[in-house]
């Protein structure tokens, strides 16, 4: 042995003297030969100590430094194997819970006896395991975004299985006023379940959620599946043309790979005249929330249809136009949805606005702005809370006929890099 290999075969026989450490755990305190296997190099270690100091180490007492995990390696791998055998995956993750414990004993041992590098035993735990798994299972190992990850706790013998949620974006159509966007909790249960809704928890009125959501779950037999869409529209509003962005979370799937056209083509299918859905793709979670923040400044144009309660002329709708367009709106949230938002100011931009009478004091308004702003109040000005608006313009009273979104950010896909 060499000079170095002396020191280290000296440490390795003050510890052994005081503490019950298995080979592996020995081995792995002192290994820093990346050219050898840390196998190799215990195996060595433990047969340099078995010659020159006699190491014997007792199964029958817990090693000190990791209570005869490693004895018990394959029983924990065949079980991992059984268990992810009912997911469907491509890559995962290993990781491990070591209690506290064991954490403070190695440290002590190392910084006593002065022992630098090696692996500590989560990091060789993790590197090791994995290694088998990928192997057996053939599948790749992805520590950032694995499709499942793998956690056993070291301290209680227990494993657990969390697959990575799936997130499919497309975009809906609502092509019938009256559909909520989301659905609305029982005013019974209020939302834990009740013989009065069936025990859903939810009111049996239409919404778009109601529509998508059970169908998302069961194909990719999830636990759960949650909707999130770029911005929202009022119930009395359709959806068209481009329709409006939206993700759709699936929590704990067992599956991950479903033929997105042909649950596309279902959905349409069974909702036909309520609402359409197109462009279902794959992302990842990153898009969901870079979707959560474009809403709020991504450009909407929308159809208005009001009408004044009084004569309403040519020169007027041109001035309404020349008004509102490139200006900058001051809004306070609306008294409508007061009882549900904070009270604040929001400043949104109006780009353009084109006007057409399309009958008698009745006119047809294409807005394209910001996203988040509040359309009729911009109409009606909401008793002065919305500045400018169509009737601090003109002084008209006037009745808001429909409302129709016509373009959701029509270039986000390009923006996100999907689709």
């Amino acid at each position: 042995m060499s000079q170095l290999n002396n020191l280290i075969l000296n440490k390795a026989s003050e510890i052994i003297e005081r503490y019950n450490i298995c080979p592996i755990c020995l081995g792995r305190l002192f290994y820093n030969n990346e050219k050898k296997s840390i196998l190799k190099f215990s195996k060595i270690l433990y047969i340099n100590l078995n010659k020159d100091f006699k190491y014997i180490f007792s199964k029958n007492k817990k090693c000190y430094l990791c209570n005869n995990f490693f004895f018990n390696l394959f029983k924990v791998i065949n079980w991992i194997v059984d268990r992810v055998e009912f997911y469907e995956f491509y890559s995962l993750n290993f990781g491990t819970r070591i209690p506290e414990y064991l954490v403070i004993r190695e440290d002590y041992i190392r910084s006593k006896y002065e022992i630098n590098g090696g692996l500590s035993l989560k990091s060789f735990i993790n590197t090791h395991i994995s290694k088998i798994l990928s192997r057996i299972l053939n599948r790749k190992i992805d520590s950032k975004n694995p499709d499942l990850k793998v956690i056993y706790d070291l301290e209680k013998s227990s494993l657990e299985i969390i697959p990575s949620n799936v997130y499919i974006y497309g975009r809906y159509l609502k092509l019938k006023r009256g559909i909520r966007q989301t659905r609305q909790y029982c005013k019974f249960c209020k939302g834990s379940g009740c013989s009065e809704c069936s025990y859903t928890g939810f009111t049996n009125d239409p919404s778009i959620e109601g529509f998508l959501l059970k169908e998302f779950r069961d194909r990719f037999l999830g636990e759960v599946s949650i909707f999130h869409a770029a911005g929202r529209e009022d119930l009395d509003v359709i959806t068209v043309n481009t329709g409006r962005p939206f993700v759709i979370e699936v929590r704990r799937p067992l599956k991950r790979k479903i033929n997105l056209k042909e649950l596309e083509e279902f959905l349409n299918k069974v909702n036909e005249g309520y609402v359409l859905i197109k462009n279902l793709c794959y992302v990842d979670r990153k898009i969901m929330e870079k979707i959560n923040v474009f809403s709020k400044y991504d450009e909407k144009t929308y159809r208005l249809v009001v009408k004044f309660n009084g004569e309403i002329d040519e020169d007027a709708l041109r001035k309404i136009e020349e008004e509102l367009r490139n200006r900058v709106i001051i809004q306070r949230t609306p008294l409508r949805v007061l009882y549900r938002r904070v009270d604040k100011y929001r400043y949104k931009m109006v780009y353009d606005v084109k006007a057409n009478k399309i009958g008698e004091n009745l006119v047809e308004f294409i807005i394209r702005c910001q996203g988040g702003l509040y359309v009729k109040e911009l109409a009606h000005g909401d008793q002065g809370r919305t500045q400018p608006s169509i009737f601090s313009i003109t002084g008209i009273p006037l009745e808001i006929i429909s409302l129709d979104v016509i373009s959701v950010a029509p270039e986000l896909e390009k923006r996100l890099e999907i689709g």
